[in-house]
């Protein structure tokens, strides 16, 4: 059974595709359906990540620029939280497989564009798709949450950008899974942009399909490595395509209690950049940092301007 892609079409000419994990850890990993999906259906496709490690001087990797390095499995270990060479041991251990894992260090909203460019240069891509596990990134900005928002903003504001790639396409699951009850707000910003022809559809991992098998193998290799946890969405969302739901344990590891297993959790959903960037209220705030902290710092400062949203009281049941 196949991954039923809504966003083929938009891809059918594309050559070179980038698919990059735009809030950092495990957000790449979560990629994997869609990667091996696009790859069965014969499209070059390259995986890069905005990383939480610190790539700064490696050794052993293709270093692009000081905060752009190409990572394989030669390279050295040199953090506990290393998802991503964790999962190029994978592909070299179970599937026999040797590529080069991008990782953008986690820097300002400028530096992070000028990576892209050098990197879009150097692969000749001609499509991004931007994963979200979670869904931060169709956040307005002011609906009281923080997690990895600026993270995501960060990305969102690099590739929305790159104007002359025009197939740049947004991608979140793990929607509905966390338990502080902002889900009308994704739903009524998920309602505009299919209002405004910016939502491509949606698609559905299930138990039976290769490509969730070959994630959840994925999964279940890097959680078993030392001293490293498990994906906040990644595990759940294994749980949820499983048929598990409510507060369930979807880690002998790490009990995420801001969690609810629910069958939302296994879709992908499919967004416009350009839409999405314009809906987002803190994006060009952030154009001219070089820093993550100093894009952290804006944010932090800029944020007070827009008053927190009103949770609406006739949601029904």
């Amino acid at each position: 059974m196949d991954l039923n892609l809504p966003i083929i079409d938009k891809l059918a000419k594309c050559k070179n595709i980038l698919i990059v994990g735009m809030g950092g850890a495990f957000d790449v990993v979560c990629s994997l359906p869609i990667y091996f999906e696009l790859k069965q259906q014969g499209y070059n496709v390259h995986l890069a990540n905005f990383s939480f490690s610190n790539i700064f001087g490696l050794e052993d990797s293709i270093q692009l620029t000081e905060t752009l390095v190409g990572v394989s499995t030669e390279q050295k270990k040199w953090a506990q939280h290393y998802p991503e060479l964790y999962l190029i041991e994978w592909f070299k251990e179970k599937r026999q497989e040797i590529f080069t894992l991008w990782c953008f260090q986690k820097t300002g909203a400028r530096s992070l564009l000028e990576n892209y460019r050098v990197l879009v240069n150097h692969l000749s891509i001609d499509g991004i798709l931007l994963i979200d596990n979670g869904y931060d990134s169709i956040m307005r900005g002011n609906e009281g949450i923080t997690s990895t928002q600026v993270e995501s903003t960060i990305s969102l504001f690099a590739v929305n950008q790159l104007t002359d790639i025009s197939t740049r396409i947004l991608t979140c699951t793990g929607i509905g899974a966390k338990r502080n009850a902002i889900s009308p707000y994704i739903m009524e910003n998920v309602a505009k942009f299919t209002r405004a022809g910016g939502c491509f559809g949606t698609c559905s991992l299930l138990p039976q399909m290769a490509v969730f098998q070959n994630f959840e193998n994925a999964v279940s290799y890097m959680q078993n490595k030392p001293l490293h946890d498990p994906g906040v969405i990644s595990s759940p969302m294994i749980s949820a395509v499983r048929g598990e739901y409510g507060d369930y344990p979807s880690s002998k590891k790490k009990k995420e209690n801001y969690l609810w297993i629910s069958p939302l959790m296994a879709i992908y959903w499919f967004f416009d950049v350009e839409l999405v960037s314009k809906n987002n209220l803190f994006i060009n705030q952030l154009q001219d940092t070089d820093t993550f902290m100093e894009a952290l710092q804006m944010f932090q400062t800029v944020k007070h301007f827009f008053p927190t949203r009103k949770m609406p009281t006739n949601i029904p049941c």
